[in-house]
């Protein structure tokens, strides 16, 4: 193990054979990135990463940009998250459309407009700046703590619960799928609303990634436990965090999106990984 693989296990708390389970996927974008740069010609290179909450999918991020940096590349790394609209523009949003979009998460919470930018000017080897978003405080951090690249690198990796995914089908919008839905959305504006942006800007956005993982928790039970254990972690961090019914709470507004993302991106997602109840990884 190289001495910056320990520090990166004691910085994170992970088990050592975190470096097992992560070295295919590695292997697997060195080959495809090694592809599509002899097809394109040295071509700025994004790479997806999605997964639900508490998957990993930023740990995964941070292990794979460190890893590539070891090879000599330059890496960029940024979360759907860090776009997220701040509270004052969500309560806009939820007079204009719907009461539960004053919660951030769901597609059309994002400043989507801004994120298609952001990976426009990396694609076009431009400077360019990543947001960053405070959930302690459940607002973005102010300007001047983004963080401005100058330099443009080689690979932007890109990750979010709901990056790549593609809009529901209609049909599937017609009944609720948890309590949240069944009593505060009983006509599904809410649902619609949120699908008719996933299926507009978002996929603009998503068309710019060159490459897509995704992380298959195989059961939306797990999201629960493992958004548990980030919470737990966040107050061990800041002192704030979700209480166990907040996190119950906040969890069925992914929910529906997430249970679709389980049926379609195996298929649509360039490497499909399980994940098993103690987040090791199997490539499929």
């Amino acid at each position: 193990m190289k001495k910056w693989q320990y520090a990166f296990l004691k910085k994170q708390g992970l088990p050592a054979h975190y470096i097992q389970d992560a070295e295919p996927i590695l292997s697997w974008f060195n080959a495809a990135y090694t592809h599509a740069q002899v097809q394109s010609n040295r071509l700025p290179f994004c790479l997806g990463i999605n997964g639900a909450q508490g998957s990993g999918k930023s740990t995964l991020a941070h292990y794979l940009a460190r890893s590539l940096e070891a090879q000599g590349l330059s890496i960029a790394v940024v979360s759907l998250d860090d776009f997220y609209l701040s509270p004052e523009e969500r309560s806009i949003l939820a007079k204009q459309h719907h009461p539960l979009l004053a919660t951030r998460g769901v597609p059309g919470t994002h400043a989507i407009k801004l994120a298609i930018e952001t990976v426009r000017l990396f694609k076009a080897q431009k400077a360019f700046t990543l947001p960053r978003f405070d959930k302690s405080q459940d607002r973005p951090f102010l300007p001047k703590y983004w963080q401005t690249i100058e330099v443009p690198p080689d690979i932007l990796i890109f990750e979010g619960w709901c990056v790549g995914l593609k809009s529901e089908p209609l049909e599937r919008l017609c009944h609720p799928c948890n309590t949240l839905e069944a009593q505060q959305d009983t006509q599904g504006r809410y649902r619609r609303y949120v699908n008719q942006c996933l299926a507009a800007d978002y996929q603009t956005l998503f068309s710019l990634i060159d490459k897509l993982v995704y992380l298959n928790v195989q059961t939306f039970e797990r999201v629960y436990q493992w958004r548990q254990q980030q919470e737990q972690q966040l107050k061990c961090k800041s002192g704030k965090g979700m209480t166990e019914q907040e996190v119950s709470q906040f969890i069925q507004y992914f929910e529906r999106l997430t249970r679709w993302g389980m049926t379609s991106l195996p298929e649509q997602s360039d490497l499909s990984v399980i994940m098993d109840s103690t987040h090791r990884f199997n490539l499929t």
